[in-house]
């Protein structure tokens, strides 16, 4: 009986250090997942000391992408092209997404009153159900949801959340940025 007592307590304090390390590790990962800016969450890898850019250039041609929205709408980028269009890729595990929709609800009204359509991503397990997505309905005229892999903001070379593009009716980025600070250092839009 004794033997089976200090087997137990053996069990449960290896138990207690795995549990320790494994909160631990999780800890390291999300500091090391949450590199500079501050607000801003990777999928992607960063130089050391460079400040990293969302991935989309000025002046690039918008990817050819087929999307399914949380209403089960088809929207590819030909329901965007002849129009200029402002695109966010947000994230569920992002505080800075969330800080970002005054800001990004207000450059979408303008570009909406203006003739523009707006397309928001949202990344996230549950996504669709999310308040993050039910948020957006009111602002985006297309809100995708995706899983983990975010296929479309990959598509379009997004590596950072909050991540925003303004692209032409010519279907070329006007500006693009982390973060709708950075969206405005880039090149002013021509319909803003």
């Amino acid at each position: 009986m004794e033997y089976l007592v200090a087997g137990l307590v053996l069990v449960a304090a290896v138990a207690a250090i795995n549990a320790a390390l494994t909160l631990a590790v999780m800890r390291r990962w999300r500091e090391r997942v949450s590199t500079p800016p501050a607000t801003a969450h990777s999928h992607g890898s960063v130089e050391p000391d460079s400040d990293p850019d969302l991935g989309i250039a000025a002046g690039a041609r918008m990817p050819a992408f087929t999307a399914v929205t949380a209403d089960g709408v088809t929207v590819t980028r030909d329901d965007l092209a002849g129009r200029e269009a402002l695109i966010a890729f947000l994230s569920l595990d992002c505080s800075g997404c969330d800080d970002s929709l005054p800001a990004f609800g207000e450059r979408a009204r303008e570009l909406r009153a203006a003739g523009g359509i707006v397309l928001a991503t949202v990344v996230g397990i549950d996504a669709a159900e999310s308040e993050l997505a039910s948020r957006l309905a009111g602002i985006a005229d297309f809100v995708v949801p995706e899983f983990l892999d975010a296929p479309v903001s990959n598509h379009f070379g997004a590596r950072y959340y909050p991540g925003f593009a303004h692209y032409g009716a010519d279907e070329l980025a006007i500006a693009a940025g982390i973060g709708m600070e950075g969206l405005a250092k880039s090149a002013q839009p021509s319909a803003l």
